[in-house]
């Protein structure tokens, strides 16, 4: 199961494997602005991220990070286990917490930790699986909690990493810049860039400009954009012509690349003399 970062709700224990920091960024900062707009106090356990960078990750979606902190909505905690792991003890002290959301008026407890520091060869560290079984079963119980377990795909290895998505109830996801019937727009990681299914028409250039808008402004840290058309079933001139101009827009140090291009889209711009660059398959 993939649930949309915006759209996890109490009951859902999921797992984020993400392979940048613009991923974790990106799923981590959607799943605590819904909480904390929902009225739930967040509980962020933090390896690497400092509380200060929260705030930045949040102020682009319109939540005030540190006046969350500030009034206890928001609070970050060390994930070192310094002191060694033990499951029984964490999952009791997250129940714990969620009776003091509950006691203090919020909504419920949204949980999310960053599980970096099991590499570091803390004691009891290798007991993960019986930590993830016990938070499945605490969110199940209490009806008031959601989890979000991030792991890093660059620090574990993928046989051990496997073997822990499979505990939780499925895989969260950043939310798509645009989803109807017709178009869905969903932002990629690994590489950069949109993937984009659907149809592009008259009813659906609005929805495609705004977020060719979106991923001109990312930072020029990301030099190489694709644009994966393999799920698009049917797109017009003006959609041709908006991903063209969109490409000829960046700033000169990126590149545009098109993916899984359709033959009678090559076709349009052959005629038209514009010009994508279309990536090896």
């Amino acid at each position: 199961m993939t649930t949309h970062a915006g759209r996890v709700r109490p009951g859902d224990h999921l797992c984020l494997p993400f392979a940048s920091d613009a991923e974790q960024r990106e799923v981590v900062s959607a799943f605590i602005a819904d909480g904390l707009r929902r009225g739930e106090r967040v509980l962020y356990f933090s390896d690497r991220t400092h509380p200060e960078v929260l705030d930045d990750w949040l102020g682009p979606r319109g939540v005030d990070g540190a006046l969350a902190i500030a009034r206890g909505q928001l609070e970050v905690r060390a994930a070192d286990g310094r002191d060694g792991f033990d499951p029984a003890e964490v999952v009791g002290g997250i129940r714990h917490a969620v009776r003091d959301a509950r006691a203090a008026g919020f909504q419920g407890l949204w949980l999310t930790g960053e599980m970096s520091w099991a590499l570091r060869g803390v004691p009891g560290s290798t007991r993960l699986h019986e930590y993830e079984t016990g938070v499945s079963e605490t969110v199940v119980d209490s009806g008031d909690l959601a989890a979000v377990c991030q792991y890093d795909e660059r620090l574990f290895e993928r046989a051990d990493l496997s073997g822990l998505v499979s505990v939780h109830h499925g895989v969260v996801c950043i939310d798509p810049l645009h989803d109807d019937r017709r178009l869905r727009i969903v932002p990629t990681h690994s590489p950069r860039g949109l993937r984009i299914a659907g149809v592009v028409d008259d009813s659906t250039a609005a929805p495609l400009a705004e977020a060719l808008t979106h991923a001109a402004d990312w930072p020029t840290g990301e030099p190489l954009l694709v644009l994966d058309l393999a799920e698009l079933t049917f797109i017009d001139v003006a959609g041709i012509r908006a991903l063209v101009r969109f490409a000829e827009s960046v700033a000169p140090e990126r590149r545009v690349l098109v993916r899984h291009m359709p033959g009678s889209m090559r076709k349009v711009l052959r005629i038209a003399r514009w010009t994508l660059q279309e990536a090896d398959e």
